[in-house]
């Protein structure tokens, strides 16, 4: 918007010239106050329920509440004109003098299409700042998410490694533990067969070890003559 308001501070010098039936040219001024209509409230909307990739601004317009004047020419209407297969080949002056003239003779002021240029520029600048705002909106909300469910997935993972952690301890107690269990288990079971190897031979205790071998003994001492 600043070269318009540039424009607007300085005014604004339409030169016509090679104006057919004329060989002088035909300068045309628009003051300053052709703008100030256009620069009036027209607000940008908090946020615009038109989508960001929308093909045709006919809705961004639409819904900036731009409308024609009653008499219909808006900067559509005159870059139409100046594109009309009559004005194509004709240099930019004469497509300028032409479109004047047509404009002058429908009654329509010039800063009307001016007016109407400049409330477009504006909805689009408007609608610009509000698809930021929406992108700046959702990476915010994107942001604060992915940290809480990177937080998530930290707490998570500190409550399997624990887990895993106090399953791989009690497996290891529970294995030194049995360890220790046998080691007791043979020692009770010789001292069981230690002590009864004194009244049965070796081979009849039926006391057993854990390895299921019994552990030799002597044999039972003979009774000495009377």
């Amino acid at each position: 918007m600043s070269k318009l308001k540039d424009l607007v501070n300085k005014g604004v010098r339409l030169i016509v010239t090679d104006v057919p039936g004329s060989s002088e040219t035909a300068p045309a001024e628009l003051p300053a106050e052709a703008f100030v209509e256009a620069e009036g409230p027209l607000g940008p909307a908090p946020r615009s329920e038109v989508p960001a990739d929308v093909e045709s601004f006919s809705a961004v317009y639409e819904e900036a509440g731009i409308a024609l004047a009653p008499h219909g020419y808006g900067i559509d209407k005159v870059a139409e004109m100046l594109g009309s297969k009559h004005l194509s080949q004709m240099a930019r002056e004469v497509k300028a003098a032409s479109v004047l003239a047509a404009l002058e003779a429908a009654k329509v002021p010039l800063k009307d299409v001016i007016q109407d240029a400049v409330r477009r520029d504006r909805a689009l600048d408007a609608f610009e700042a509000a698809k930021g705002r929406e992108v700046e909106g959702l990476r915010t909300q994107g942001e604060t998410r992915i940290a809480a469910i990177e937080g998530e997935i930290q707490a998570f993972l500190k409550a399997k490694n624990t887990e895993l952690e106090g399953l791989k301890k009690a497996s290891e107690e529970a294995g030194q533990a049995l360890r220790k269990l046998q080691a007791r288990k043979r020692r009770e079971e010789e001292r069981l067969f230690d002590v009864i190897s004194h009244f049965v031979s070796g081979s009849d205790n039926p006391v057993t070890t854990s390895t299921g071998a019994k552990p030799a003994s002597p044999p039972p001492s003979k009774p000495g003559p009377a």
